[in-house]
């Protein structure tokens, strides 16, 4: 099995306390079985604190118990995690070692990718001075199944999306060209055209998601808020376009493969798209950086499933219904 990740995946390490945003604090941090096993049998006073701080999410699943601020409680007030400190990375659970390492498994063929609700990946991701391209990390021994047909010829058609992106003049035509493209190959594959094709940006729909926005379960305080200050008389401005190629081929990575024969494909592109404009959107009616509107917009959306699959509905709804 080959690991494929973004040419600029080895940029990425961890900043620690310099980090503005912390991802030990407002997130329920899961622990796996192995993990908790390790937990439970650890002997001293830091296993009793870890078997003290254990609960059960709603889910059913085994959880830190939040401190106050909803920080974990074994981040110390610099910030930093007393579990490493303590006894190294070993001691993280695989959410904590992973994030915000992302992976997802297509047969013999896996890809790896960082989050765009990072700071620091988010800095590396949108400030990329090259196009977006793919390397081998390594290859491991596998008895996993080679592509089928269908998923070769997602990866076929990722490449004219990503080269879509890096001809591009503007945003805008970028953003139409992947729609229309993405209709017409959609259609050969899954015999499905959607309704509607081009960039949405009507008022009445600049409306319509700002309403769906404030409809999604959120991740902290900060987003109602931050939904109140958005309208549709805010101008997008894509005018930094090497900045919002980067975050479409980012969304792209990361969604598109992951389609399947049953689904509407056109919809990954146009979520990439709808990202972007949301992204714009934030930035300018809450005058945020585009650094710090796609790291909200990430957390937001991307890390709870429930408010994912609100927005692709939302999508199907205005382009296909």
């Amino acid at each position: 099995m080959d690991i494929f990740v973004p040419d600029y995946y080895e940029d990425f390490s961890c900043i620690g306390s310099d980090c503005n945003d912390n991802c030990c604090i407002g997130w329920e941090i899961d622990i796996d079985s192995v993990t908790l096993e390790k937990y439970l049998k650890l002997d001293g006073p830091l296993g009793d604190e870890l078997r003290t701080n254990i609960t059960r999410s709603e889910d059913g699943s085994d959880c830190f118990t939040l401190a106050s601020g909803d920080r974990c409680p074994f981040l110390n007030d610099n910030n930093l995690c007393r579990l490493i400190l303590s006894g190294g990375e070993d001691m993280l659970c695989e959410i904590c070692s992973l994030h915000p390492r992302f992976r997802e498994w297509f047969g013999e063929r896996c890809e790896m990718g960082i989050g765009l609700c990072c700071e620091e990946a988010a800095r590396i991701i949108i400030n990329s001075d090259k196009p977006f391209g793919l390397h081998i990390l390594r290859s491991e021994d596998s008895e996993s199944e080679p592509l089928d047909t269908f998923r070769l010829r997602l990866l076929d058609i990722r490449s004219d999306l990503f080269k879509i992106i890096e001809n591009g003049k503007d945003i805008f035509s970028v953003c139409q060209n992947l729609l229309f493209y993405s209709a017409e190959v959609g259609n050969d594959l899954t015999g499905y055209y959607p309704n509607k094709v081009g960039m949405l940006r009507s008022r009445k729909f600049t409306e319509k998601a700002v309403s769906m926005l404030l409809s999604l379960e959120p991740i902290n305080d900060r987003w109602n808020d931050v939904c109140n200050r958005l309208s549709a008389d805010i101008d997008l401005d894509f005018s930094d376009t090497a900045k919002y190629k980067n975050i479409l081929s980012y969304f792209i990575f990361r969604y598109f493969l992951k389609a399947e024969p049953d689904e509407i494909i056109f919809l990954k592109p146009a979520f990439a798209i709808f990202s972007a404009q949301m992204i714009a959107l934030i930035q300018r009616g809450c005058f945020m950086s585009i650094l710090d509107a796609a790291c909200l917009w990430s957390k937001e959306v991307e890390y709870s499933s429930e408010n994912l699959e609100a927005v692709f509905n939302f999508l199907y709804e205005e382009y296909c219904e």
